[in-house]
């Protein structure tokens, strides 16, 4: 029997076993009642997850968690600011005057690491993590800040009412707004696979567990069977992709690692989002659908993948059974399917669909102008958008806007349809990320919100802790390569407080940066490292730093003027 032949037949066989190639039907959304309704997940205040656990839930988007030992309490996640931490001191305050004596951040993302500073209380408290934390939380701090900002601002709905915006998902609101403070503490104690330790009399392990982040902890108290699981679980259909932007979140590590918790058979589960759980059944269940959920969506993915269709039609056909579909902690409030299902393409197969068409693309200007002209021109367009929005069509509306407005960006007839579009799909929508994004998209444009912008600052501490590659490296990724690909220029930096000095080379359009100070620097600045950080964070005014605290001890302060002004994230 050749291959092709036995292969017809195990396929028929395995169609006979397993039924038509036919996806399970779609499960009603939730409803935005529904959506109101999970506001309750975040009612602010302590809980009190047994003796000694406490969870400090609604004061941000993330929980903070509180475990009173013999002599001291461990800080478990730190929220998003300083000003979030400050009140959440002061209520665990209200439970004991303990001193802190460990800090453990389950993973690197902004809202779990902000307020760490204000735990500690300016006392050298040890700080837990995953080794991968630290290089991923200076890579959003520096290289990506700015894009990731922009858009988890929207994706937050940080200048909506409360009544556009009922609740975030898995937070009931996100705590940064304009003079919000971050004081993240960087980690002291890390590790690759396990730690165990005992602190305050509390004995607990580690255990890296990527899903969300590849940097994921969970920590397990043994003797009580007390799970604090991170951002692995949560009640809401996990975020298999964010719309803000990440890196590939491998499903398959995620749901290794709920399996892992699973084989715990944990009596208490403390997530950093949404309320704890407690009894062993409810917990196996909860985590085995969970991990369920993440499987079949990768798996189904990988299937439809290998049948050749494009991440726009496996999106369209992945749908959970109805029996998850049913669960409480897989509702759509946080992460979607559909979006998961892109994202297990793009993971797997990287950017290019398949679709020759899609090889060397058209630019979307050019390819808009091109639309307009098809539809007849600008007019015409703007005729068939009245006639979709009459007809309700808002997603057509959106797409079709998106050609009239780059070609004639004063279009108002296309404009106003446009916000009009994005409000209408915004409050039909149930996802709290999906919704905001398109509410604060249609505020910007509508001119209601001021643009979106960065709305917290770090702390001097917090900059004096950081290493000076990583400001380097953010100057880098905000070289304008276009003003200087005839030039070759070296830099030298001396810094007197921290010792360290430095030569910046722009060799026509790249940078390079080596340790030392080259015999052959066109220009020398001396500054203090803390000075210099401080005007790169924008907490110092650049042209007064400049002029009070720069010393050049080669070449004038115009020419490093000059020089500064090419990285600047403003600049044309």
């Amino acid at each position: 029997m050749n291959l092709r032949i036995a292969s017809a037949l195990l396929a028929t066989a395995l169609l006979g076993a397993c039924g038509r190639n036919t996806p399970p039907a779609a499960s009603a959304p939730p409803t935005p009642q529904a959506l109101k309704a999970h506001s309750a997940e975040f009612e602010q205040g302590v809980i009190k997850v047994t003796d000694g656990v406490y969870v400090a839930n609604g004061y941000g988007i993330a929980n903070s968690i509180l475990l009173v030992g013999s002599d001291g309490v461990i800080i478990v996640d730190t929220t998003e600011t300083v000003e979030a931490a400050q009140q959440v001191l002061a209520a665990f305050r209200q439970i004991t005057d303990k001193p802190v004596k460990a800090i453990v951040y389950t993973h690197s993302h902004p809202d779990h690491i902000g307020g760490a500073a204000v735990f500690a209380g300016g006392a050298e408290v040890p700080v837990y993590a995953q080794e991968d934390v630290v290089p991923n939380m200076d890579r959003i701090a520096t290289e990506l800040r700015p894009v990731i900002t922009r858009r988890s601002l929207r994706m937050y709905g940080t200048q909506l009412t409360p009544e556009q915006r009922p609740n975030l998902g898995i937070g009931g609101f996100l705590a940064m707004h304009d003079g919000s403070t971050v004081g993240i503490l960087r980690p002291t104690r890390t590790f690759r696979d396990t730690l165990e330790d005992t602190v305050a009399g509390i004995h607990f392990q580690l255990v890296h567990a990527p899903g969300e982040t590849t940097d994921q902890l969970f920590m397990w108290l043994p003797e009580r069977r007390i799970l604090l699981c991170g951002d692995n679980v949560y009640k809401a259909f996990p975020n298999l992709y964010t719309i803000r932007g990440t890196g590939y979140r491998s499903p398959r590590a995620w749901a290794d690692s709920v399996d892992r918790m699973r084989a715990l058979h944990a009596e208490f589960l403390v997530p950093s989002h949404t309320k704890p759980l407690q009894g062993a059944a409810q917990i196996e269940q909860v985590l085995t659908d969970y991990r369920d959920a993440i499987r079949y969506v990768y798996d189904q993915s990988i299937r439809l993948i290998n049948q050749g269709l494009l991440p726009d039609e496996i999106a369209a056909r992945i749908h959970l059974p109805p029996h998850l579909a049913a669960s409480p902690y897989l509702q759509e409030f946080y992460g979607k399917a559909t979006w998961s299902a892109k994202t297990v393409f793009d993971g797997n197969l990287g950017w290019f669909d398949g679709d020759p068409a899609h090889l060397q693309p058209l630019p979307p200007d050019a390819e808009a102008q091109r639309m307009v002209t098809l539809a007849g021109g600008a007019g015409a367009l703007d005729d068939q958008i009245e006639s979709a929005a009459k007809a309700g069509d808002a997603q057509w509306v959106l797409q079709l806007t998106g050609y009239a407005l780059r070609v004639t960006p004063g279009d108002s007839r296309a404009r106003q349809a446009r916000v009009a579009a994005l409000r209408q799909l915004g409050n039909a929508e149930t996802n709290p990320p999906a919704r905001d994004y398109y509410l604060m998209s249609a505020g910007e444009l509508a001119g209601d919100f001021k643009p979106v912008e960065e709305a917290v600052k770090p702390t001097p501490a917090m900059l004096k802790a950081m290493p000076m590659m990583l400001f380097f490296d953010g100057m880098a990724v905000n070289l304008h390569a276009e003003q200087c690909l005839d030039k070759t220029l070296k830099v030298g930096f001396d810094f007197p407080d921290s010792g360290e000095q430095y030569t910046y080379i722009v060799r026509r359009g790249a940078s390079e940066v080596v340790r030392g100070l080259l015999p052959d620097a066109d220009l020398v600045a001396r500054v203090p490292a803390q000075t210099f950080k401080e005007m790169l964070a924008r907490l110092r005014n650049p042209a007064l730093t400049l002029a009070k605290d720069v010393e050049l001890t080669k070449g004038s302060k115009l020419e490093f003027g000059r020089f500064m002004a090419m990285f600047q994230p403003d600049a044309g």
